[in-house]
């Protein structure tokens, strides 16, 4: 698994970075999915600022997703096993 990681997660990340400097142009970036027009909610801003943070908070949401799994995974292994339970009687 950290092989792939090696092997997938630069190339990646280079491709990212390379597509962010190749559009730098500004762009609307609209939370107002009613009226793509005039949005209630826009911000003028570069291309390259949306594609950098959209990978940002993905490597955020990765990493917090992974520390998460484990932390439950270290407190499975650092409980007590279970009493066995007495057979079930009708």
């Amino acid at each position: 698994m950290k092989l792939l990681r090696w092997i997938v997660l630069p190339p990646l990340a280079l491709i990212v970075m390379a597509l962010a400097v190749a559009n730098r142009q500004r762009v609307t970036f609209s939370l107002d999915p009613f009226n793509p027009a005039e949005p209630a909610l826009g911000l003028d801003m570069p291309l390259a600022a949306i594609v950098l943070a959209a990978h940002f908070i993905g490597i955020l949401i990765g990493g917090f997703a992974a520390w998460s799994q484990a932390k439950i995974k270290a407190a499975r292994r650092a409980a007590p096993p279970l009493p066995p339970r007495p057979p079930a009687t009708l």
